[in-house]
């Protein structure tokens, strides 16, 4: 079966193309850290024969989460704890990358106890607080502080890092005119709106290397009025591959319309795979297709299609992290 051969991105070898993409737990400590819940959590699907299994959302920085109990590695005291997480995986036959992220307009007060900031002063529909919007000096020190963690998540032990550039969080947002409303050089035209997003991927390449793989994660069709649509997302692929980029994530939606992000089971089976199939026209680093692909079978045929060069099972992880060992 092609969803067990071998596939590289960048130096990195995975021993099959089946992903196991982020999901929230709320397992960490409240101050970012690794628990024995945390590692075990994830230590079970290394076990199970995952070929990569992505992290959630590791906070750049103590107030860019979205949810509690987030990991971090916005400092270095937090390090150790997530090494003891990848020394797991690896000792169980895994690789795992981390998902380096700030949540931007899509979190609140509540949960960070700062108002949200974002590229523009415009509230996300589904949130209940206008955000600030971000200086250019606050931007540049950001994209150091996503380098910085990315290179925290290299020492910890972490095979990659992917940078989330997808559902509506910081760098999404402002690669996407339905939250990106500047003037400056990081609004406006289709490069200046994923210029964040590309200086993030350089500083890491600076920092952790030319051969440290980088993914980026993307929403290909964002699925709100004036959002992104696939060409536009097209574009924005090449340039991050242009940046340094090792991969795309080929996902969708943003908070608005989250039903895209967690598709029900209404939904058709790889209903959005049509979209990893673009991507793949426009860019020569691998992709990956998510998007209720819950058989093997299923995953199989999209690969087969050459419609994706990996594909992501996260809820069938959920419900059995032992499939890839069981199928094979």
């Amino acid at each position: 079966m092609k969803v067990f051969e071998p596939m590289k991105i960048n130096g990195l070898e995975l021993k099959n193309r089946i992903v196991v993409s982020a999901m929230v737990t709320n397992y960490c400590t409240p101050d970012g850290n690794a628990t024995e819940k945390f590692i075990a959590y994830h230590e079970h699907k290394a076990k199970g024969g995952w070929g990569l299994i992505i992290t959630e959302d590791y906070a750049v920085t103590p107030t860019a989460g979205g949810f509690v109990n987030l990991p971090g590695l916005w400092e270095d005291g937090q390090i150790e704890s997530h090494r003891k997480l990848t020394e797991r995986v690896h000792a169980a036959g895994g690789k795992i990358a981390a998902q380096i992220y700030h949540a931007g307009r899509e979190t609140s007060s509540a949960v960070t106890g700062v108002q949200p900031v974002a590229p523009s002063a415009v509230r996300e529909p589904s949130m209940p607080e206008t955000p600030r919007e971000l200086t250019i000096p606050e931007i540049h020190t950001l994209v150091e502080q996503f380098g910085d963690c990315a290179k925290r998540a290299k020492a910890a032990g972490f095979d990659a890092v992917e940078v989330h550039g997808a559902h509506g969080y910081l760098v999404g947002a402002f690669a996407s005119p339905f939250s990106n409303k500047r003037s400056d050089e990081y609004g406006g035209t289709i490069r200046n709106r994923a210029r964040f997003g590309m200086e993030i991927i350089r500083n890491i390449k600076e920092k952790c290397g030319e051969d440290y793989p980088v993914l980026y994660r993307i929403s290909s069709v964002e699925y709100v009025p004036g959002g992104l649509d696939i060409e536009e997302s097209k574009v924005i692929a090449r340039l991050m591959e242009e940046a340094g980029a090792d991969c795309i994530h080929c996902s969708q939606g943003v908070y608005a319309s989250t039903h895209t992000i967690i598709p029900p089971s209404v939904f058709p089976r790889a209903g959005y795979v049509e979209h990893a199939a673009e991507m793949k026209k426009a860019v020569q680093i691998p992709v990956i297709a998510v998007g209720r692909i819950n058989d093997v079978e299923i995953a199989e045929s999209v690969l087969q299609s050459k419609k994706a060069d990996l594909v992501t099972m996260a809820r069938a992880s959920l419900a059995d992290p032992e499939l890839p060992n069981k199928v094979l």
